[in-house]
């Protein structure tokens, strides 16, 4: 009897080992099936990533290609304001040419004229005047017509203009 139920014992556990075996199985493949739907998924996202890294791709060379354009363009209207400028500046030195030939025009006129002034006459026109433009009077004169003409203006006036004119360097 121990033998019969040693014996059943050993069969027993057997075809429990077995079914502990088929069990494993089972777990194994459903397992392997959730891994698999689980490897799908990872894929399917992948695809989604690489199909969104795609699209940003496209859309940065796009937003790329309008900087450069734009890029162009501010480069393009730098240039014209450059030469727009360059322009301005020979017009600015053209005309300040003129200006300064047309004072030094109009500044020998009026040298002329005092020099053909009677003396008292100029000394008073020229001690009134602005000292900048008596200065500039002044200092074109020949040393004859200026000694006449200091003569006549006040002497405080004399004074002052000619210790101006000993600095003076004209215009």
């Amino acid at each position: 009897m121990k033998i019969l139920l040693i014996f059943f014992i050993f069969i027993t556990s057997l075809f429990a080992d077995d079914n502990k075996l088929v069990n494993c199985y089972e777990i194994f493949e459903q397992r392997k099936g959730e891994l698999q739907s689980k490897i799908d998924q990872i894929e399917e996202e992948k695809q989604a990533f690489i199909a969104l890294k795609d699209a940003s791709m496209n859309i940065l060379k796009k937003k790329e290609t309008k900087i450069k354009q734009k890029e162009k363009e501010l480069n393009s209207t730098l240039q014209k304001i450059e030469n727009i400028k360059k322009q301005n500046e020979a017009l600015v030195k053209k005309y300040q040419k003129i200006l300064a030939d047309i004072k030094k025009a109009s500044t020998s006129k009026l040298v002329q004229s005092y020099s053909k002034m009677r003396a008292g006459n100029a000394a008073q026109i020229l001690q009134d005047m602005d000292m900048n433009t008596s200065l500039d009077i002044l200092s074109k004169l020949s040393p004859k017509v200026l000694s006449k003409v200091l003569s006549k203006m006040d002497a405080t006036k004399a004074a002052v203009l000619t210790e101006k004119l000993k600095n003076y360097k004209g215009k």
